[in-house]
Protein backbone atom coordinates (compact mmCIF):
# COMPACT_ATOMS: atom_id res chain seq x y z
CA UNK A 1 0.00 0.00 0.00
CA UNK A 2 1.25 3.46 -0.92
CA UNK A 3 -0.17 6.88 -0.05
CA UNK A 4 -0.05 9.77 -2.51
CA UNK A 5 -0.53 13.30 -1.19
CA UNK A 6 -1.91 16.13 -3.32
CA UNK A 7 -2.77 19.74 -2.58
CA UNK A 8 -6.44 20.76 -2.70
CA UNK A 9 -7.71 24.22 -3.66
CA UNK A 10 -11.27 24.55 -2.30
CA UNK A 11 -13.18 27.80 -2.71
CA UNK A 12 -14.57 29.66 0.30
CA UNK A 13 -17.84 27.75 0.40
CA UNK A 14 -16.12 24.38 0.02
CA UNK A 15 -13.58 25.28 2.71
CA UNK A 16 -16.45 26.17 5.03
CA UNK A 17 -18.17 22.83 4.37
CA UNK A 18 -14.91 20.93 4.99
CA UNK A 19 -14.39 22.71 8.30
CA UNK A 20 -17.96 22.04 9.40
CA UNK A 21 -17.54 18.34 8.61
CA UNK A 22 -14.22 18.26 10.47
CA UNK A 23 -15.78 19.78 13.59
CA UNK A 24 -18.91 17.62 13.46
CA UNK A 25 -16.94 14.40 12.92
CA UNK A 26 -14.80 15.16 15.98
CA UNK A 27 -17.92 15.65 18.09
CA UNK A 28 -19.36 12.38 16.79
CA UNK A 29 -16.14 10.53 17.64
CA UNK A 30 -16.22 11.90 21.19
CA UNK A 31 -19.87 10.86 21.54
CA UNK A 32 -18.96 7.35 20.38
CA UNK A 33 -16.19 7.19 22.95
CA UNK A 34 -18.63 8.32 25.63
CA UNK A 35 -21.00 5.52 24.58
CA UNK A 36 -18.14 3.01 24.78
CA UNK A 37 -17.26 4.12 28.33
CA UNK A 38 -20.92 4.02 29.41
CA UNK A 39 -21.44 0.47 28.13
CA UNK A 40 -18.23 -0.70 29.77
CA UNK A 41 -19.30 0.77 33.13
CA UNK A 42 -22.77 -0.81 32.85
CA UNK A 43 -22.04 -4.20 31.26
CA UNK A 44 -18.26 -4.58 31.39
CA UNK A 45 -18.04 -5.04 27.61
CA UNK A 46 -17.05 -2.90 24.65
CA UNK A 47 -19.39 -2.36 21.67
CA UNK A 48 -18.17 -3.51 18.25
CA UNK A 49 -17.79 -1.16 15.31
CA UNK A 50 -21.05 -2.57 13.91
CA UNK A 51 -22.86 -1.70 17.15
CA UNK A 52 -21.48 1.83 17.03
CA UNK A 53 -22.39 2.22 13.36
CA UNK A 54 -25.97 1.11 14.04
CA UNK A 55 -26.25 3.32 17.11
CA UNK A 56 -25.03 6.46 15.32
CA UNK A 57 -26.67 5.79 11.96
CA UNK A 58 -28.04 9.02 10.51
CA UNK A 59 -26.26 11.19 13.09
CA UNK A 60 -24.09 12.83 10.45
CA UNK A 61 -26.88 15.20 9.47
CA UNK A 62 -26.08 17.72 6.74
CA UNK A 63 -22.40 17.88 7.60
CA UNK A 64 -20.90 14.37 7.84
CA UNK A 65 -21.33 11.73 5.08
CA UNK A 66 -22.77 8.38 6.17
CA UNK A 67 -19.64 6.43 5.22
CA UNK A 68 -17.49 8.84 7.24
CA UNK A 69 -19.61 7.99 10.30
CA UNK A 70 -18.82 4.33 9.64
CA UNK A 71 -15.09 5.09 9.47
CA UNK A 72 -15.31 6.89 12.82
CA UNK A 73 -16.70 3.72 14.40
CA UNK A 74 -13.96 1.69 12.73
CA UNK A 75 -11.29 4.12 13.94
CA UNK A 76 -12.47 3.94 17.54
CA UNK A 77 -12.75 0.15 17.38
CA UNK A 78 -9.14 -0.13 16.18
CA UNK A 79 -7.99 2.20 18.96
CA UNK A 80 -9.69 -0.05 21.53
CA UNK A 81 -8.09 -3.17 20.05
CA UNK A 82 -4.64 -1.59 20.21
CA UNK A 83 -5.27 -0.55 23.81
CA UNK A 84 -6.35 -4.06 24.87
CA UNK A 85 -3.46 -5.70 22.99
CA UNK A 86 -0.97 -3.37 24.68
CA UNK A 87 -2.46 -4.07 28.11
CA UNK A 88 -2.02 -7.80 27.55
CA UNK A 89 1.66 -7.15 26.89
CA UNK A 90 1.87 -5.20 30.18
CA UNK A 91 2.70 -1.98 28.34
CA UNK A 92 2.04 1.36 30.03
CA UNK A 93 -0.61 2.78 27.67
CA UNK A 94 -3.62 5.00 28.21
CA UNK A 95 -7.24 4.48 27.27
CA UNK A 96 -8.39 6.19 24.02
CA UNK A 97 -9.11 9.78 24.93
CA UNK A 98 -11.46 12.47 23.76
CA UNK A 99 -10.18 14.50 20.84
CA UNK A 100 -9.68 18.24 21.14
CA UNK A 101 -9.73 20.50 18.08
CA UNK A 102 -5.95 20.52 17.74
CA UNK A 103 -5.84 16.70 17.71
CA UNK A 104 -8.33 16.18 14.91
CA UNK A 105 -7.26 17.07 11.37
CA UNK A 106 -8.65 14.54 8.88
CA UNK A 107 -11.85 13.36 7.18
CA UNK A 108 -11.83 9.80 5.86
CA UNK A 109 -13.73 8.83 2.72
CA UNK A 110 -13.96 5.07 2.67
CA UNK A 111 -14.82 3.98 -0.89
CA UNK A 112 -12.79 5.19 -3.88
CA UNK A 113 -14.47 4.75 -7.26
CA UNK A 114 -16.71 6.40 -9.79
CA UNK A 115 -20.08 7.44 -8.30
CA UNK A 116 -18.89 6.39 -4.82
CA UNK A 117 -17.42 8.46 -1.97
CA UNK A 118 -14.44 9.90 -3.80
CA UNK A 119 -12.89 9.70 -7.26
CA UNK A 120 -10.78 11.75 -9.64
CA UNK A 121 -12.27 13.47 -12.65
CA UNK A 122 -11.15 12.35 -16.09
CA UNK A 123 -9.14 15.54 -16.61
CA UNK A 124 -7.31 14.95 -13.31
CA UNK A 125 -8.06 18.49 -12.13
CA UNK A 126 -10.99 17.87 -9.79
CA UNK A 127 -11.65 15.43 -6.94
CA UNK A 128 -15.27 14.37 -6.58
CA UNK A 129 -16.42 14.13 -2.96
CA UNK A 130 -19.88 13.97 -1.32
CA UNK A 131 -22.03 17.07 -1.73
CA UNK A 132 -21.75 17.70 2.02
CA UNK A 133 -18.03 18.40 1.46
CA UNK A 134 -18.29 20.56 -1.65
CA UNK A 135 -18.96 18.01 -4.42
CA UNK A 136 -15.96 18.89 -6.66
CA UNK A 137 -12.63 20.08 -5.22
CA UNK A 138 -9.84 21.45 -7.36
CA UNK A 139 -6.72 19.28 -7.01
CA UNK A 140 -3.12 19.56 -8.24
CA UNK A 141 -1.82 16.18 -9.48
CA UNK A 142 1.92 16.84 -9.48
CA UNK A 143 2.56 13.13 -10.16
CA UNK A 144 0.39 10.26 -11.42
CA UNK A 145 -1.21 7.70 -9.15
CA UNK A 146 0.30 4.21 -9.05
CA UNK A 147 -1.67 1.08 -8.33
CA UNK A 148 -5.37 0.78 -7.50
CA UNK A 149 -6.85 3.57 -5.33
CA UNK A 150 -8.77 2.19 -2.36
CA UNK A 151 -9.60 5.05 0.02
CA UNK A 152 -8.83 8.72 0.66
CA UNK A 153 -8.32 11.14 3.53
CA UNK A 154 -8.86 14.91 3.42
CA UNK A 155 -6.32 16.45 5.80
CA UNK A 156 -5.97 20.00 7.11
CA UNK A 157 -2.29 20.77 7.76
CA UNK A 158 -0.80 23.41 10.04
CA UNK A 159 -0.25 25.70 7.05
CA UNK A 160 -4.08 25.94 6.84
CA UNK A 161 -4.13 24.13 3.47
CA UNK A 162 -6.18 21.06 2.62
CA UNK A 163 -4.54 17.95 1.17
CA UNK A 164 -5.91 14.73 -0.30
CA UNK A 165 -4.15 11.53 0.78
CA UNK A 166 -5.10 8.75 -1.63
CA UNK A 167 -4.19 5.23 -0.49
CA UNK A 168 -3.39 2.87 -3.37
CA UNK A 169 -2.78 -0.86 -3.45
CA UNK A 170 0.39 -1.57 -5.41
CA UNK A 171 1.74 -4.82 -6.77
CA UNK A 172 4.62 -6.24 -4.68
CA UNK A 173 8.00 -6.25 -6.37
CA UNK A 174 9.80 -9.56 -6.90
CA UNK A 175 13.02 -9.68 -4.88
CA UNK A 176 16.21 -10.09 -6.85
CA UNK A 177 18.12 -13.35 -6.50
CA UNK A 178 21.83 -13.33 -5.74
CA UNK A 179 22.52 -14.99 -9.06
CA UNK A 180 20.70 -12.33 -11.05
CA UNK A 181 21.14 -9.13 -9.01
CA UNK A 182 24.42 -7.39 -9.75
CA UNK A 183 24.05 -4.88 -6.93
CA UNK A 184 26.43 -5.33 -3.96
CA UNK A 185 25.52 -5.42 -0.27
CA UNK A 186 26.28 -2.79 2.35
CA UNK A 187 26.09 -2.14 6.09
CA UNK A 188 24.81 1.14 7.55
CA UNK A 189 25.48 2.57 11.00
CA UNK A 190 23.29 5.53 12.01
CA UNK A 191 24.65 8.09 14.42
CA UNK A 192 24.51 11.66 15.71
CA UNK A 193 27.82 13.18 14.63
CA UNK A 194 27.09 12.02 11.08
CA UNK A 195 23.61 10.86 10.17
CA UNK A 196 24.91 7.56 8.81
CA UNK A 197 28.14 5.85 7.85
CA UNK A 198 28.28 2.85 5.55
CA UNK A 199 30.72 -0.02 5.30
CA UNK A 200 32.26 1.51 2.15
CA UNK A 201 33.46 4.48 4.20
CA UNK A 202 30.92 7.03 2.93
CA UNK A 203 29.16 9.35 5.37
CA UNK A 204 26.02 11.48 5.18
CA UNK A 205 26.10 14.58 7.34
CA UNK A 206 23.46 15.06 10.01
CA UNK A 207 21.32 18.08 8.95
CA UNK A 208 19.91 18.70 12.48
CA UNK A 209 16.79 20.48 11.23
CA UNK A 210 15.27 20.98 14.68
CA UNK A 211 18.52 22.23 16.21
CA UNK A 212 19.02 24.81 13.45
CA UNK A 213 15.41 26.04 13.83
CA UNK A 214 15.46 26.36 17.61
CA UNK A 215 16.17 30.10 17.55
CA UNK A 216 13.14 30.70 15.32
CA UNK A 217 10.96 28.44 17.45
CA UNK A 218 12.11 30.15 20.65
CA UNK A 219 11.12 33.56 19.31
CA UNK A 220 7.71 32.38 18.08
CA UNK A 221 6.92 30.45 21.26
CA UNK A 222 7.74 33.47 23.43
CA UNK A 223 5.37 35.53 21.31
CA UNK A 224 2.73 32.84 21.83
CA UNK A 225 3.16 32.90 25.63
CA UNK A 226 2.66 36.68 25.70
CA UNK A 227 -0.78 36.41 24.09
CA UNK A 228 -3.93 36.26 26.19
CA UNK A 229 -5.49 32.79 26.38
CA UNK A 230 -8.57 32.43 24.20
CA UNK A 231 -7.76 35.48 22.11
CA UNK A 232 -7.58 35.66 18.32
CA UNK A 233 -3.94 36.78 18.46
CA UNK A 234 -3.01 33.71 20.52
CA UNK A 235 -4.61 31.39 17.96
CA UNK A 236 -2.72 33.21 15.23
CA UNK A 237 0.57 32.87 17.14
CA UNK A 238 -0.11 29.16 17.76
CA UNK A 239 -0.60 28.60 14.02
CA UNK A 240 2.69 30.39 13.38
CA UNK A 241 4.51 27.99 15.74
CA UNK A 242 2.78 24.99 14.13
CA UNK A 243 3.91 26.12 10.67
CA UNK A 244 7.54 26.07 11.81
CA UNK A 245 7.16 22.55 13.20
CA UNK A 246 5.51 21.46 9.94
CA UNK A 247 8.41 22.90 7.93
CA UNK A 248 10.94 21.02 10.10
CA UNK A 249 9.03 17.75 9.67
CA UNK A 250 8.82 18.22 5.91
CA UNK A 251 12.54 19.01 5.58
CA UNK A 252 13.46 15.96 7.64
CA UNK A 253 11.13 13.66 5.69
CA UNK A 254 12.47 14.95 2.36
CA UNK A 255 16.03 14.29 3.55
CA UNK A 256 15.10 10.76 4.65
CA UNK A 257 13.54 9.91 1.29
CA UNK A 258 16.46 11.25 -0.73
CA UNK A 259 19.01 9.46 1.42
CA UNK A 260 17.06 6.19 1.38
CA UNK A 261 16.64 6.29 -2.40
CA UNK A 262 20.37 6.45 -3.14
CA UNK A 263 21.01 3.30 -1.07
CA UNK A 264 17.99 1.25 -2.12
CA UNK A 265 18.78 1.74 -5.81
CA UNK A 266 22.48 0.87 -5.51
CA UNK A 267 22.56 -2.07 -3.08
CA UNK A 268 20.85 -5.46 -2.88
CA UNK A 269 21.00 -6.22 0.84
CA UNK A 270 21.20 -3.28 3.28
CA UNK A 271 22.15 -4.29 6.82
CA UNK A 272 21.11 -1.96 9.66
CA UNK A 273 20.88 -2.19 13.43
CA UNK A 274 17.57 -3.12 15.05
CA UNK A 275 17.66 -0.22 17.51
CA UNK A 276 15.47 0.09 20.63
CA UNK A 277 14.98 3.82 20.12
CA UNK A 278 12.33 4.12 22.84
CA UNK A 279 14.97 3.03 25.36
CA UNK A 280 17.72 5.21 23.86
CA UNK A 281 15.73 8.44 24.24
CA UNK A 282 15.61 7.89 28.01
CA UNK A 283 19.12 9.34 28.00
CA UNK A 284 18.19 13.00 28.50
CA UNK A 285 21.58 14.20 27.26
CA UNK A 286 21.01 12.70 23.82
CA UNK A 287 17.22 12.40 23.50
CA UNK A 288 16.72 15.66 21.62
CA UNK A 289 19.41 14.83 19.07
CA UNK A 290 18.09 11.28 18.63
CA UNK A 291 14.55 12.50 18.00
CA UNK A 292 15.88 15.19 15.66
CA UNK A 293 17.69 12.56 13.58
CA UNK A 294 14.52 10.39 13.60
CA UNK A 295 16.28 7.08 12.91
CA UNK A 296 13.09 5.05 13.25
CA UNK A 297 11.28 6.97 10.51
CA UNK A 298 14.32 6.74 8.24
CA UNK A 299 14.64 2.96 8.66
CA UNK A 300 10.93 2.49 7.91
CA UNK A 301 11.30 4.57 4.74
CA UNK A 302 14.44 2.61 3.84
CA UNK A 303 12.54 -0.69 4.12
CA UNK A 304 9.62 0.57 2.04
CA UNK A 305 11.82 1.93 -0.77
CA UNK A 306 13.99 -1.21 -0.76
CA UNK A 307 10.89 -3.36 -1.18
CA UNK A 308 9.69 -1.25 -4.12
CA UNK A 309 13.15 -1.61 -5.72
CA UNK A 310 13.17 -5.40 -5.25
CA UNK A 311 15.92 -5.20 -2.61
CA UNK A 312 15.95 -6.04 1.10
CA UNK A 313 16.78 -4.39 4.42
CA UNK A 314 18.15 -6.74 7.08
CA UNK A 315 17.97 -5.70 10.74
CA UNK A 316 20.59 -7.19 13.03
CA UNK A 317 21.12 -7.06 16.79
CA UNK A 318 23.20 -4.00 17.76
CA UNK A 319 25.22 -5.77 20.48
CA UNK A 320 28.99 -5.02 20.33
CA UNK A 321 28.92 -3.61 16.80
CA UNK A 322 30.91 -0.58 17.99
CA UNK A 323 33.28 -2.33 20.39
CA UNK A 324 34.15 -5.34 18.24
CA UNK A 325 37.04 -5.23 15.76
CA UNK A 326 35.77 -6.08 12.29
CA UNK A 327 39.03 -7.87 11.36
CA UNK A 328 39.99 -10.02 14.34
CA UNK A 329 36.83 -9.90 16.48
CA UNK A 330 38.58 -8.51 19.59
CA UNK A 331 36.38 -6.41 21.90
CA UNK A 332 37.89 -2.95 22.34
CA UNK A 333 36.03 -0.92 24.95
CA UNK A 334 35.62 2.73 23.96
CA UNK A 335 33.47 5.61 25.16
CA UNK A 336 31.20 7.67 22.92
CA UNK A 337 33.81 10.45 22.70
CA UNK A 338 36.40 8.12 21.11
CA UNK A 339 35.85 8.42 17.37
CA UNK A 340 38.68 6.18 16.12
CA UNK A 341 38.81 2.40 16.46
CA UNK A 342 42.31 1.17 17.34
CA UNK A 343 42.64 -2.57 17.86
CA UNK A 344 45.31 -3.58 20.38
CA UNK A 345 45.26 -7.15 19.09
CA UNK A 346 45.72 -6.86 15.30
CA UNK A 347 46.65 -3.17 15.05
CA UNK A 348 43.71 -2.25 12.84
CA UNK A 349 42.90 1.48 12.74
CA UNK A 350 39.57 2.69 11.34
CA UNK A 351 36.87 5.25 11.87
CA UNK A 352 34.61 4.18 14.72
CA UNK A 353 31.44 4.30 12.61
CA UNK A 354 33.01 2.57 9.60
CA UNK A 355 34.12 -0.28 11.87
CA UNK A 356 30.58 -0.55 13.25
CA UNK A 357 29.07 -0.56 9.74
CA UNK A 358 31.38 -3.42 8.71
CA UNK A 359 30.39 -5.39 11.80
CA UNK A 360 26.71 -4.82 10.98
CA UNK A 361 27.30 -6.11 7.46
CA UNK A 362 29.12 -9.15 8.83
CA UNK A 363 26.27 -9.93 11.24
CA UNK A 364 23.80 -9.91 8.37
CA UNK A 365 25.72 -12.77 6.72
CA UNK A 366 25.75 -11.24 3.22
CA UNK A 367 28.56 -10.65 0.79
CA UNK A 368 30.52 -7.36 1.09
CA UNK A 369 30.56 -4.89 -1.76
CA UNK A 370 34.32 -5.01 -2.26
CA UNK A 371 34.46 -1.28 -2.88
CA UNK A 372 35.83 -0.07 0.45
CA UNK A 373 37.25 3.40 -0.02
CA UNK A 374 40.72 4.30 1.24
CA UNK A 375 41.38 7.33 3.40
CA UNK A 376 38.92 9.63 5.12
CA UNK A 377 35.18 9.18 4.57
CA UNK A 378 33.63 11.07 1.67
CA UNK A 379 30.20 12.65 1.97
CA UNK A 380 27.61 10.93 -0.20
CA UNK A 381 25.40 13.64 -1.68
CA UNK A 382 21.65 13.13 -1.96
CA UNK A 383 20.38 13.47 -5.55
CA UNK A 384 17.49 15.78 -6.31
CA UNK A 385 14.26 13.89 -7.00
Amino acid sequence: MRTFEYRLYPNKQQAHLLMQCLKASRILYNEMLEAVKTQYEDKGTFPTKYDLTAQFKGRGGNQVPATTVQTLADRLSKALKRFLASKELAMNVGFPRFKSANRWHSIQLRQYGSSRDVWLDEDGKHLHVPAKLGKSLKIKLHRPLEGTPKTAHLVLRADNHWYALIVCQTEPQTEHFLSTCAHPDIGIDVGLKSFLTDSDGHTVENPRYYRTSQKTLRRKQRALCRRKKGSHRRRKAAKNVAKTHLKIARERRDFHFKTAKQYTQRYHHIAVEDLAISNMVKNHHLSKSIMDASWGAFLDILEAKAESAGHQVIRVKPHYTTQKCNKCGELIQKSLSVRTHICTSCGSVADRDVNAAKNILGKAGVRPSGTVSVGSPVELKSPQL
